[in-house]
């Protein structure tokens, strides 16, 4: 009887740890801080900006959760970068006055959201000032940091948080993608790199949590998923005499003595490229013959075509090798980041699913379309408000499951009938997905010679990438450049 008493005694024990499980991994949010690059910052429409930072996902999730004295590094309106305006749909875009200055300098403890735009794992580990040196040279960590000796790390592991995120750290890849310049060892580092900085990071705040790491850490989308990417394709059409399909020209290839020839498919061509192609570049002149610059090639490179830096083609190798490493990347992200206690949310998946399904919202579609899909900025790489909250919602839903809490779902609708919780910002468009033509005039318009550089140090990208290949100086750049504003640059 007593050995049947102490087995039931044991199995009631047992259910109570089963069924108590849930409650037992409640997450407590007294102290959230996030850590993390341009996505995690709440950049928006090539700019940082207080509009942008409301609505960053960090911010949101913090209001879902309950967080009081959620504090961010806020850039006042109307921000810093400049801003992008979007006046017609011709296209003509605007500047922002650049004038934005950063509201809560004097705040007397670090910031919870820490995220830097441009910012490197090896950033949030070694960086403390705007050294002028890759991985520092950012003028944003004194933004942040406020000269305070400190890195990120060092920051977030003082404030000993309740619960912890790191962002999407995926700099390393973005960079070299974006520049069109992928070199493994050059501009592509190695995932042993990679993994020892992350390594350094989650170690850190495991033992700040108390021994055990609380909260989430993102996997790194896959970037040739972002509207940058995907909007221009390489297919011009279809030989109406052969039937066979028409590609962008690039130099790479190529028989002995042809300078340009058809690119092989799945091959990517980066957005801002538009604007060369508006002049002919990458287009056959039997396509196109009154172009002046038909059958020039479009650059393999990252490269500097009249003093303006303009990214290259992504052909199929560098394809590969992105996403080889974006996959060891995200292996190396698991491991530790499990190891450490934290709980991996699949932000690539997340993107993929964006893209192939879209997000219905009370008969309002969604998608990843460049312009026209309302989850993605006009940058085509950082989300819009309305994208933030959809990455917000999904962590709430994914902490739920994990944390065994009842964080209440994000309300989307402010982001769908009014772009999002502020002033400022990108709206929801009523238009269809645009032509491929289309696309090219807005991305003419839109990377102007200021916004390319401003968007290559937000990305992190050297200036090796920038100007990897020196142009060769004929012709103009059929970029409109857009009366000078002085700029406080990002990265200076």
């Amino acid at each position: 009887m007593k050995t049947m008493k102490n087995t039931l005694l044991v199995a009631f024990a047992l259910a109570l740890v089963v069924s108590a499980s849930p409650a037992a991994a409640q997450a407590d949010f007294t102290k959230f801080v996030a850590v993390g690059a341009s996505v995690d910052a709440g950049f928006i429409d090539s700019c940082w900006v207080k509009h942008g930072q409301t609505d960053s996902w960090p911010a949101i999730f913090a209001r879902q959760a309950g967080v009081s004295g959620f504090q961010q590094p806020i850039i006042g309106e109307p921000g810093l970068g400049p801003c992008q305006i979007l006046t017609s749909l011709a296209p003509t875009f605007s500047y922002a006055p650049n004038t934005g200055k950063p509201e809560n300098l004097t705040l007397p403890t670090p910031y919870n959201n820490l995220a830097i735009p441009g910012y490197l794992g090896a950033s949030v580990v070694n960086c403390v000032t705007n050294t002028g040196t890759v991985p520092c040279k950012n003028a944003l960590i004194d933004v942040v940091l406020r000269g305070s000796g400190a890195t990120v790390l060092q920051q977030a592991a003082s404030l000993k948080p309740t619960f912890f995120a790191i962002g999407v750290l995926g700099n390393e890849l973005l960079g070299p993608a974006t520049s069109g310049t992928v070199i493994d060892g050059v501009t592509l580092i190695s995932k042993e790199a990679y993994a020892a900085s992350y390594k350094t990071i989650v170690d850190t705040m495991k033992a700040a949590q108390g021994g055990t790491g609380k909260g989430i850490v993102m996997t790194i989308p896959n970037v040739l998923t972002l509207p940058y990417f995907t909007a221009v394709g390489p297919f011009l059409g279809v030989n109406p005499s052969t039937g066979a399909p028409i590609y962008v020209l690039g130099p790479t290839g190529c028989p002995a003595g042809v300078p340009a020839c058809p690119v092989p498919f799945g091959t990517y061509v980066p957005l801002p490229l538009g604007a060369l192609m508006k002049a002919g570049y990458g287009i056959p002149c039997a396509v196109a013959p009154t172009l002046p610059k038909c059958n020039t090639p479009l650059p393999d490179n990252g490269t500097v075509i009249n003093g303006t830096a303009v990214p290259g083609l992504l052909y199929p190798s560098e394809v590969s090798l992105l996403q080889a490493r974006g996959t060891e990347y995200n292996q190396q992200i698991r491991t530790l980041a499990e190891a450490a206690g934290y709980k991996v949310f699949d932000a690539a998946a997340l993107l993929v699913d964006i893209a192939v399904h879209g997000r219905d919202f009370a008969g309002i579609t969604l998608t990843s379309n460049y312009l026209s899909g309302g989850v993605f900025s006009y940058d085509g790489v950082h989300p819009s408000a309305t994208g933030y909250a959809i990455v917000a919602d999904a962590l709430v839903q994914f902490v739920n499951a994990n944390y065994g809490t009842s964080l209440p779902r994000v309300d989307m609708s402010a982001y769908l009938f009014n772009g999002n919780t502020s002033a400022g910002g990108f709206p929801t468009s009523s238009y269809g997905p645009p032509s491929q033509q289309e696309i090219i005039e807005y991305a003419a318009a839109y990377f102007t010679p200021e916004v390319l550089e401003n968007f290559w140090q937000t990305m992190g990208v050297s200036t090796q990438s920038r100007g990897l290949v020196l142009g060769d100086g004929n012709g103009e750049l059929p970029i409109p450049v857009a009366p000078r504003v002085p700029r406080v640059s990002l990265i200076d």
